[in-house]
């Protein structure tokens, strides 16, 4: 059986913990997935220590024998603009392109059974993303004015996600280049797409 770590959950529901609190640490039997068939399955992990995943499969954190899915990402497409519609006012992108990312994240109420009451919650915000370039150059920087006011609240995904929510709707990185790769790893390690 492939087992991973929490991949990027453990800074994000850590980050998540009331003020003053200690920070949550996981339980050993939690893993980033339901455990694999080395028969069946593949893991496509990337050299960032990430994993993989195509447009429209899920993501998402599960205890390692597979018994429940505790937080689940779905990035179902993404897309590159050179503008988007605004809050009434038309900003161009800061580093050049907008990234839209289209997603669909929710949280089990259980959650809070795993992690020994801790207040948690997933960030969703562009801040919580970054694009990586071909040659490598890695932006965290994606969250600006202008990605910001690209649409109205009704289109935006909610900018965390906790215990027993579930949001879609888009993200918008203001990114430097208009392909490379996604990454969603709040806690350092996660997950990435290709665009």
């Amino acid at each position: 059986m492939t087992r991973l770590a929490i991949l990027g959950a453990v800074a994000a529901f850590a980050g998540g913990a009331a003020a003053g609190a200690a920070p949550w640490e996981p339980p050993d039997d939690v893993a980033t997935r339901p455990p694999v068939d080395a028969g069946t399955t593949s893991i496509d992990l990337r050299p960032s220590g990430n994993l993989h995943k195509e447009l429209g499969e899920p993501a998402g954190l599960t205890t390692a024998t597979g018994e429940g899915v505790y937080f689940e990402i779905t990035v179902r497409d993404i897309a590159v603009r050179t503008s988007c519609p605004g809050r009434g006012v038309q900003a161009p992108p800061r580093h050049g392109y907008f990234v839209v990312v289209d997603l669909q994240a929710s949280m089990s109420d259980k959650v809070e059974e795993v992690v020994g009451g801790a207040d948690v919650f997933m960030p969703l915000t562009a801040d919580a993303f970054a694009v990586v370039a071909a040659d490598g150059t890695r932006t965290t920087a994606t969250l600006t004015d202008a990605s910001w006011s690209c649409f109205e609240d009704d289109a935006l995904a909610a900018p965390f996600v906790g215990p027993g929510e579930t949001t879609s709707g888009s993200v918008v990185l203001d990114s430097p280049v208009a392909s490379g790769t996604l990454v969603y790893a709040p806690g350092g390690v996660g997950w990435e797409w290709d665009f």
